[in-house]
């Protein structure tokens, strides 16, 4: 892997404007800046062909693996109030058909040897689906040198929009799916309202409207639900379910499709998919025979091992652990071992809501990047993110950024060497 642009000089500043205005008409990105500084850089991480290839079979097993494990702890809902669910989410779980996630992300990274490991999976609301389909369009046609590489993202559209018919394709009357998010939320607003664009022609095809709504607008009817004042066969959730838990529009939702009325096609199994005790509970469990052997061997070898806090090994030195809270999302709470003091392991082991990972010392490159002050060489460390829709692999997302990726950190595209290049 390496990062395809590492002269400032190759990024000027008109072609980097025409780059994000290119973006922010074709992927509706309604902004650019993350606490003023600019999110996109025109830039790219390549994978070797081998590394291509790796990442799309450990995708696939992943996914596989996942939902094997999701299927077997779901039921037990004592474990899964252990794990932080409300009881009553719990319950709603054990109860769920265990289905594949429409669209997931496992997120990797690459150590200093080259070795390739699964940080976590993100399958409740997964991000980036705008700058993987559109954005890595446009990086690929604006920078010279990526002209000779292949763009691995070129089919994700189409995977997502095939994920989307075959979960619908049964939705009884009304034929309306609706696209749950927040307006509070701009990005959010801005992913979803990318996603129903996508979506409106072909499901269209299907007899099927779609209906993009904030949470406020939605509304618990005798047969069903409605967003905004229009009933719907199937509900699409891009709100995070720890937003909603107790609320009227949780209860809303669970009663409405645990009553059969409306398809929820995202429902609580993603969240239990991405839940970081899963991990653990999988590293626990990596010789189980009730995998398959290619599932247990990747395990073993790219899942880094992974404890629920309070059964971290004491022969692990701290600083060479890495906790996370087990509902996290875009790095928060995440603390190197490093970095903790004894009181503060203390408290984390009293909340019982983390887990602790093995570090992974990620390799370190340096990449152009667009910052307020203009083009800027710096070092960083790269998160490739590979999407499975429907359980296989679709594309990338890629985060370049410190050794904890936020918000903060600057998308890049994904490309790949050609085979025999």
């Amino acid at each position: 892997m390496r990062v395809l642009v590492s002269d400032p000089a190759e990024i000027r500043s008109a072609q980097y404007q025409r780059f994000v205005q290119r973006a922010q008409l074709e992927a509706l990105m309604a902004d650019h800046l993350v606490d003023g500084e600019p999110y996109l850089a025109p830039n790219a991480v390549v994978l070797s062909a081998g590394e291509h290839t790796q990442l799309r079979r450990l995708t696939d097993v992943f996914a596989r693996a996942l939902h094997r494990a999701g299927t077997i702890v779901m039921s037990d809902s004592a474990q899964m109030v252990e794990w932080g669910f409300p009881w009553v989410a719990a319950e709603l779980l054990a109860a769920e058909e265990p289905r594949i996630p429409l669209i997931g992300r496992l997120d990797f990274v690459c150590d200093v040897s080259g070795h390739w490991w699964l940080l976590e999976f993100n399958a409740d609301t997964p991000s980036g689906i705008r700058e993987a389909i559109v954005v890595d369009h446009i990086a690929h046609a604006s920078i010279p040198a990526a002209r000779r590489l292949q763009r691995p993202n070129v089919g994700l559209g189409r995977a997502l929009i095939r994920a989307f018919e075959a979960s619908v394709r049964d939705v009884s009357k009304p034929r309306r799916l609706g696209l749950l998010t927040s307006a509070n939320e701009l990005e959010d607003l801005a992913q979803m309202a990318f996603t129903e664009d996508l979506l409106r022609e072909p499901l269209g095809g299907l007899g099927l409207e779609v209906v993009l709504g904030d949470a406020d607008n939605l509304r618990a009817t005798a047969s069903g639900l409605s967003l905004c004042g229009r009933p719907i066969g199937a509900l699409y959730r891009y709100v995070p379910y720890e937003a909603i838990f107790g609320t009227p529009i949780f209860a809303a939702i669970a009663e409405a499709t645990a009553s059969g009325r409306v398809g929820l096609l995202n429902g609580l199994f993603g969240l239990l998919l991405q839940h970081k005790g899963l991990l653990a509970w999988v590293w626990d469990h990596r010789d189980d025979p009730r995998f398959a052997e290619e599932e247990r061997d990747a395990i073993e070898q790219h899942l880094p091992p992974t404890w629920m806090i309070n059964d971290r090994p004491d022969d692990v030195p701290a600083e060479h652990l890495v906790a996370k809270q087990v509902f996290g999302r875009e790095g928060a709470e995440v603390l190197f071992g490093e970095d903790i003091t004894p009181d503060i392991w203390d408290e984390l082991h009293r909340r019982r809501t983390y887990v602790a990972q093995q570090r992974i010392d990620v390799v370190e490159q340096e990449g152009v990047v667009w910052t307020s002050l203009g083009p800027k060489l710096q070092p960083g460390r790269a998160t490739v993110g590979a999407y499975a829709a429907d359980g296989e692999w679709a594309g990338y997302y890629t985060r370049f950024g410190g050794k904890i990726i936020t918000s903060r950190a600057k998308w890049l595209a994904t490309f790949a060497e050609k085979e025999g290049a």
